[in-house]
C-alpha cells in the first residue's frame, strides 16, 4: 500500500509541478491585481516570506522601499525558498511616491496596521485593484502612508501581544484580499 497513489497522500514534487506553467512561459502568465509595498522592512526572512507569498498568489508587483535589504541576499533567498526569482519586484527609495503613482492609476491603497482609523480586515471589501502596505517590524507602517491610504485594516489581537509578525499578517491579509477580489471578479 506504500505506492498506492489513489489513497490520500502528500503530493510529491512531481505531482505538484504537473499543473504548473513551464519556466519559460511563467513570466507571460496573467498576474492578479494585487500590489505590495514593503515599507522599510529590515528582516530578510520576512522579506523572503512575503516574496514567496507574492509568488503563490501571482501578485502583480512587490515594491521594496526605504531603508531595507533587497535581493540578491542569502536571508531573502532562504525565506522565499528561491521564489524571489519568480516575482516582479522593484526597489524604490520612497514608498509614498509608489503609493501615489498606484493610486493615480486606479489602485486602492490599503495599509495593514493597527491604527485609530483601522477596520477589521474581514470588513474590508475591495472592488478594484489593491495595494497592501506592510510596515517595518518595529514601528509599522509610516504615519504618512497611513494618512494617505484609502483604508487601514488590521487583524484582531485578542491576546496580550500588541502585534503579529509582518509576514504572518501578510499571509492572512493577502489571501483574504485575493479571495475577495476573485469573488468580485477583479482577479
Amino acid at each position: 500500500m506504500e505506492n498506492d497513489l489513489t489513497a490520500p497522500h502528500q503530493l510529491t514534487k512531481t505531482e505538484l509541478r504537473e499543473g504548473k506553467s513551464k519556466k519559460e512561459e511563467f513570466f507571460n502568465k496573467k498576474r492578479n491585481e494585487i500590489y505590495i509595498i514593503l515599507d522599510s522592512l529590515k528582516c530578510t526572512h520576512n522579506i523572503g516570506c512575503i516574496l514567496r507569498l507574492a509568488d503563490s498568489l501571482l501578485v502583480k508587483k512587490v515594491y521594496i522601499c526605504g531603508n531595507t535589504i533587497i535581493p540578491p541576499n542569502k536571508g531573502i533567498k532562504q525565506g522565499s525558498r528561491g521564489a524571489e526569482r519568480w516575482v516582479p519586484w522593484e526597489y524604490r527609495e520612497n514608498a509614498l511616491d509608489v503609493a501615489k503613482e498606484l493610486k493615480e492609476s486606479g489602485v486602492e491603497i490599503v495599509s495593514v496596521e493597527v491604527a485609530s482609523n483601522s477596520i477589521d480586515y474581514r470588513e474590508y471589501n475591495p472592488h478594484k485593484p489593491v495595494c497592501l502596505i506592510l510596515g517595518r517590524e518595529f514601528d509599522g507602517v509610516s504615519k504618512e502612508l497611513i494618512e494617505f491610504s484609502d483604508y487601514c485594516i488590521h487583524l484582531p489581537l485578542l491576546g496580550m501581544a500588541n502585534s503579529l509578525n509582518v509576514s504572518t499578517a501578510a499571509s492572512v491579509v493577502m489571501y483574504d484580499v485575493y479571495d475577495k477580489l476573485t469573488k468580485n471578479k477583479i482577479c
